[in-house]
């Protein structure tokens, strides 16, 4: 079965058995990383559990840096498509905007939820230096997490294009299950730097 599209003068058939092949394989790996960000999470639950902020810091920071690498995978995949980004690093204009504006917005969205963490600690009764050390946890932990999202997102998108397959049945599933793990990593890391 094939499903057609047209994309400008050009009409795009996409093969159901070459979307099932590609996808399929990926899912069970993806599966494994996510279970590797549990289970960092369980084995750090004690210093995670001090502070419970930080435990409702997992989500957004997951799934920010998720999105993120997935809008910035799909506009790779429609460019690799399309042929006006090539799989290489250097010399392309379209690639390097493209990074430029995902760490730009990725800076924003993370500056912007650090400052709500801050709102939400300081409503629920933690001092101004405490609300500030918590914003600060999310902060650093979202602007460590933005090359993580850029440089897996690039790498997939480039290496599963000069391989044959079709970077938007790979690279979504793979950089989103890597920042799971990731997202959980960088606050760890964060809660270390901040020391609380």
């Amino acid at each position: 079965m094939q499903l057609c599209s047209w994309w400008g003068d050009h009409l795009v058939v996409y093969s159901v058995r070459k979307i099932v092949l590609e996808s399929y394989p990926v899912l069970p790996v993806c599966a494994i990383i996510s279970l590797l960000a549990g289970y960092l999470l369980n084995a750090n639950i004690e210093e995670i559990g001090k502070i419970p902020l930080v435990l409702v810091m997992v989500p957004p920071i997951n799934g920010i840096g998720g999105n993120i690498g997935s809008i910035l995978g799909a506009r790779l995949a429609s460019a690799l498509h399309m042929g006006t980004v090539e799989p290489r690093i250097r010399g392309q204009r379209v690639l390097s905007g493209n990074i430029k504006a995902t760490v730009l917005m990725s800076i924003g969205v993370f500056s912007i939820i650090s400052a709500a963490f801050f709102v939400i600690a300081y409503i629920r009764g933690a001092t101004p230096v405490d609300s500030i050390e918590l914003m600060s946890v999310f902060l650093i932990a979202g602007v460590m997490l933005v090359p993580i999202i850029v440089l897996s997102t690039v790498a997939l998108a480039f290496v599963s294009f000069a391989r044959g397959l079709d970077p938007d049945n790979v690279v979504i599933p793979i950089v989103t299950s890597i920042i799971d793990v990731s997202g959980v990593t960088c606050l760890l890391i964060a809660i270390k730097i901040i020391g609380l």
